[in-house]
C-alpha cells in the first residue's frame, strides 16, 4: 500500500533542508527516547494509540535538483506482535514560493498476508494514513520549533 502526507512550513527550504540534514532524528511523543526509537500511531478522539518503532532516517540525501531534496526513511516495529507494518519511502522537502513542504512518500505490506490486505482495506489502512499524518505534523513542529529556537539565540 502507498501513502503520502504533506505539510507547508513557512520557513526558507535551506533552513528547513539544513535542521533536517543536520541531525540524527527521534521524534517521539515526547521528543525523546532511545536513539533512533520512535513512537508512530494515531489519536482516535484525543486517545493517542502508539506504538515504539525503530525509526532510520538516512543519513545520505538526494539533491533532485535546487529547492527538491529526498532522504529515505523506514521504520519498523521494536517488539511485539507484528500488527504495525514496516513502512519504507522517503522525506521530501520542496521550496514552494518561499517557503518548504514536508512531505512523506511511503509504502508497506500489511501484516498477516491476505487476510491483512483485507483488514488493510476495511480499517488499518485509515489507522496507517493517521499514522503517517500525525508523524509528519510531528516532525514539522520539530523543525519549527528547532527553527525558531535558533533564531531567537542568533
Amino acid at each position: 500500500m502507498f501513502s503520502r502526507h504533506s505539510i507547508d512550513l513557512p520557513f526558507p527550504f535551506s533552513e528547513v533542508e539544513e535542521r533536517l540534514l543536520g541531525r540524527k532524528w527521534v521524534v517521539g511523543r515526547d521528543h525523546g527516547g532511545s536513539d533512533l526509537l520512535a513512537a508512530v500511531g494515531v489519536r482516535i478522539p484525543g486517545v493517542p494509540i502508539y506504538k515504539h518503532v525503530k525509526l532510520v532516517i538516512g543519513e545520505k540525501a538526494d539533491r533532485i535538483r535546487a529547492g527538491r531534496t529526498l532522504m529515505p526513511i523506514s521504520w519498523h516495529t521494536s517488539g511485539g506482535p507484528p500488527l504495525f507494518p514496516r513502512l519504507d519511502g522517503h522525506l521530501e522537502l520542496e521550496a514552494i514560493d518561499g517557503r518548504c513542504r514536508l512531505a512523506l512518500n511511503a509504502s508497506y505490506d500489511p501484516p498477516i498476508g491476505q487476510l491483512g490486505e483485507l483488514i488493510d482495506r476495511a480499517l488499518l489502512g485509515r489507522l496507517a494514513d493517521g499514522s503517517l499524518q500525525d508523524f509528519v505534523e510531528r516532525l514539522a513542529a520539530e523543525l519549527a520549533r528547532i527553527i525558531q529556537e535558533e533564531r531567537l539565540q542568533g
